[in-house]
C-alpha cells in the first residue's frame, strides 16, 4: 500500500545527469557518486546500485553506517567515507572493506594497529583542507610526518588523496584557483615521496565548471540529483530532477470572506474561498516555514499554500482552479502541464538550499522508483 503522499524517483535521469557532468571530462576521469545521506534524500541502496550500474566508479558516503549499509546490500564497489571516523568504526570499517578518510598521525597508528590485528589491508585517502577550516590537514608539516609514519604501516594503502571546493559553483572563481593551487603544494609533496594516489577535488560545481581542477576523479553530490549547486545557474546544464513530490486532495471546503485557516489564524480570507486539505506536512519534511509562501500544482495550475502548515496536513486555496475535487493530483515539486515547482524555488520561499529541501523529505513518505 502506498500514501497518497509519495516521491517519485526517475531513475533514469541519474544516468542522464551522470553523462551531463562527464561530458567536460577526459574519458578516463573517474566518478564518485556522492550517496551520502540516504542519496540526499532519494533512497541510498537503490540509488548506490543504479549510479554503479551507470558510470559510476565510487561511492561516497558521510560515515562509516552509510557504508555498511551499502555492503549489506551488496554492493561491491569501492566506498569512501567522506567524513571523520572515531576510533570505534575502525572493527567495521575494516569488516566491511570501506575506505576511511585520514588527517592524523594518530587514525593512521589506529588504522594499522586494526589492520595488522585482523591481518587485513585497509585502503584509504589523506584530506587536505584547503580552505573550508572543517577536516583535513592545514599544516603541510604535520602532513609530512604523517607520510613518513606511513612507512611503518605495512598493513595501510595510500589510495587517494582530496580537498574540498567551498565556492567552485559561484562566479567568482578566485579562491577555488587558490584552493586548487594549495592542493598542489601537498600532492607535489607527496611526489616527493613517491606516492601517486588517485587525486579527487571537484564537487558538482567544480566537475561542472572548473574541469581543468577534476585531476584523477570528481565527486558528484547534487548535480547528480539534477540541480546545479549554485540555484541561479540552473540552465547552464542540462541536469534533470530526479525526485518528484506528489500527493492528493483529501478534502473541499467553502469558507466565507473573513474566516481563517489553520493554526494560529495565520491566514484571513479575503474572499469567498474554496480550501483543499492535502495529506503532506512538516512530518513528512514539507517545512513549516513555508506556511502562506508556497505554491503547489493543481490541473496544471499554481495554488498558493493557506495557513500555517501543520505536522500532517496542509491547505491550498483552489479558488481559482475550475474543477479541482478529492482525489486529484497534486505535485509540491515536479513538473505538470507548463509548470514547474523545483527544490531551488522551494529553498527560495524556505530560505534554504536546494540540497536541504531534497534530505528534508522524511522516512514515512514511501519512494517510489520509476526505472
Amino acid at each position: 500500500m502506498i500514501r497518497a503522499t509519495r516521491t517519485e524517483i526517475a531513475l533514469s535521469n541519474i544516468a542522464h545527469n551522470i553523462s551531463v557532468i562527464r561530458a567536460g571530462l577526459k574519458p578516463e576521469t573517474k566518478f564518485l557518486a556522492v550517496v551520502k545521506a540516504n542519496a540526499y534524500g532519494h533512497s541510498l541502496e537503490e540509488v548506490a546500485r543504479y549510479a554503479c550500474d551507470h558510470g559510476a566508479d565510487y561511492l561516497g558516503v558521510a560515515i562509516a553506517e552509510e557504508g555498511v549499509r551499502l555492503r549489506t546490500a551488496g554492493i561491491e564497489a569501492p566506498i569512501l567515507i567522506l567524513g571523520a571516523s572515531m576510533d570505534t568504526h575502525i572493527g567495521c570499517i575494516l569488516e566491511h572493506d570501506l575506505t576511511p578518510t585520514v588527517f592524523s598521525i594518530d587514525t593512521l597508528r589506529q588504522l594499522q594497529a586494526a589492520a595488522a590485528a585482523a591481518g587485513k589491508q585497509c585502503r584509504f585517502h589523506f584530506k587536505v583542507d584547503t580552505g573550508m577550516n572543517r577536516i583535513g590537514f592545514v599544516s603541510t608539516e604535520a602532513f609530512e610526518a604523517a607520510l613518513q609514519y606511513l612507512a611503518e604501516c605495512p598493513n595501510l594503502i595510500f589510495e587517494g588523496m582530496f580537498t574540498h571546493f567551498a565556492v567552485s559553483e559561484l562566479p567568482d572563481k578566485s579562491f577555488t584557483r587558490q584552493q586548487a593551487a594549495r592542493f598542489d603544494d601537498f600532492v607535489a609533496i607527496a611526489a616527493r615521496y613517491g606516492y601517486r594516489p588517485i587525486l579527487h577535488a571537484a564537487n558538482s560545481g567544480g566537475a561542472l565548471e572548473l574541469p581543468e581542477y577534476q585531476y584523477d576523479m570528481v565527486r558528484g553530490g547534487i548535480a547528480m540529483y539534477g540541480y546545479h549547486p549554485a540555484g541561479h545557474a540552473v540552465g547552464s546544464a542540462d541536469l534533470r530532477p530526479v525526485l518528484s513530490w506528489k500527493t492528493n486532495i483529501v478534502n473541499i471546503k467553502e469558507i466565507a470572506e473573513g474566516e481563517t485557516v489553520s493554526y494560529g489564524r495565520t491566514f484571513t480570507a479575503s474572499r469567498r474561498t474554496l480550501v483543499a486539505t492535502l495529506p503532506v506536512g512538516y512530518g513528512d519534511g514539507y517545512k513549516r516555514c513555508l506556511s502562506n509562501r508556497a505554491n503547489v500544482l493543481i490541473h496544471g495550475k499554481r495554488a498558493p499554500q493557506i495557513g500555517t502548515v501543520c505536522m500532517d496536513q496542509i491547505m491550498c486555496d483552489v479558488t481559482d482552479i475550475p474543477g479541482a475535487a478529492i482525489g486529484d493530483e497534486v505535485i509540491l515539486l515536479g513538473c505538470q502541464g507548463n509548470e514547474t515547482i523545483t527544490a531551488d524555488e522551494m529553498a527560495r520561499w524556505a530560505d534554504t538550499i536546494s540540497y536541504e529541501i531534497l534530505l528534508s523529505i522524511s522516512e514515512r513518505v514511501p519512494r517510489v522508483f520509476l526505472d
